[in-house]
């Protein structure tokens, strides 16, 4: 990349990344596992697309097959934590809550997907998806609602599990009382064992609609870290420090990513387990840190990595797409493949943070604007 590239990169990063609102009760700490999930996931996709250099080997790594694919599970305990933080910790408004919500996932994950339909409408083998597309499921692609394979925009698996959770969140908080999401959540959990079970020991298997999903564990994990953060307080984050690579060492070493909605339940038990250690060494050293005053609300890399880490995740897998038309016309000179892939990952990067700065953060500000509580919205008319 040029000088004047990376000058005029510095001025968009001086101007509009190094001034974002700081929110009140924003947790940077978790930000910047957001940060380091993002960056497992792009390395694992960086891996796939490099498959389309001449003279590749095609083979998978050990780090893909083993730690990258598990970014996923690190966004499902977060998530879980997340949810619960900003439900428990705020007055539960039913509208606010819904509006706020839908805006933060559906319009930019629907405005990748129609890229997507153009693709596809342009050249029907152009989409990402599995299995044959049609128009009944490009339309439940955009509405996130479950499926068997993966969606029209390949990377919406995530999101399907998510919307299904903030669906259980906003449920639970309605009709139940927030006090209740923790045992609907231990029941769901309980019905994802049970049904791993039933195929386990029966060769059984039907079609839950992620409602019995294994990351719903995950999830779970991150529910009860938030009830139970008070009294985790009580361990440090030494502790978890400790063990956390005991999970993660055994998640490596023991399982392998499975197909979707079949993955192996000792993966999602030792990744979750492990991810679950991390968040609270992170929650944990930054309480304490402000506590002793020692924490001035600043961001890094890392978090910034968090805070666009959506638009990372949507708009990557446009940006490596088009890499992989390029790459078999490198050649076979390993420099010039490993500056092609340079090339790639600044690319990846750039697209992604430039997303959320003018796109993402706007349909944020209006999200915000359109889900304050109907009093406060007529009191400050």
């Amino acid at each position: 990349m040029s000088f004047l590239g990376v000058a005029a990169l510095r001025d968009i990063y001086s101007k509009t990344l190094a001034r974002p609102v700081h929110h009140k009760g924003e947790l940077l700490c978790v930000q910047r596992l957001r940060g380091v999930a993002v960056l497992m996931m792009l390395l694992v996709h960086m891996e796939d697309v490099s498959h389309f250099f001449i003279g590749s080997s095609k083979s998978t790594s050990f780090y893909a097959s083993r730690l990258g694919y598990s970014a996923a599970d690190l966004f499902f305990v977060i998530s879980g934590f997340i949810m619960a933080y900003i439900t428990f910790t705020r007055p539960f408004d039913a509208r606010s809550w819904a509006i706020s919500r839908f805006i933060r996932i559906y319009p930019m994950y629907i405005m990748f997907s129609l890229i997507v339909v153009a693709m596809w409408r342009y050249n029907p083998r152009m989409t990402m998806g599995s299995g044959e597309q049609t128009w009944a499921n490009i339309a439940i692609s955009l509405t996130g609602l479950p499926q068997g394979g993966l969606p029209l925009l390949f990377v919406g698996w995530t999101v399907e599990h998510e919307i299904l959770y903030y669906t259980i969140v906003f449920l639970t908080a309605s009709l139940l009382g927030r006090e209740r999401l923790v045992t609907v959540m231990l029941v769901l959990s309980t019905f994802a064992v049970g049904r791993w079970l039933l195929r386990l020991g029966t060769g059984f298997d039907f079609w839950d609609f992620h409602i019995a999903s294994p990351y719903m564990i995950q999830f779970t994990m991150g529910v009860l870290i938030y009830r139970w953060w008070d009294r985790l307080l009580l361990i440090g984050w030494k502790l978890p420090l400790v063990i956390a690579p005991f999970f993660l060492i055994a998640g490596i070493a023991f399982t392998e990513s499975g197909s979707i909605n079949h993955e192996p339940m000792a993966r999602i038990v030792l990744f979750g387990c492990g991810y679950s250690c991390l968040l609270l060494v992170v929650l944990n050293r930054e309480r304490e840190q402000q506590a002793a005053g020692r924490v001035q609300p600043r961001r890094d890399v890392l978090v910034w990595m968090g805070d666009a880490s959506y638009s990372l995740y949507l708009s990557h897998a446009f940006v490596l797409g088009t890499f992989g038309k390029i790459f078999p016309w490198v050649g076979t000179s390993f420099l010039a493949q490993a500056v092609a892939m340079l090339f790639a990952a600044v690319s990846v990067l750039v697209v992604g943070l430039l997303t959320h700065i003018f796109i993402e953060r706007r349909v944020m500000e209006w999200g915000r604007v359109l889900s304050k509580p109907k009093a406060l919205a007529m009191q400050r008319g």
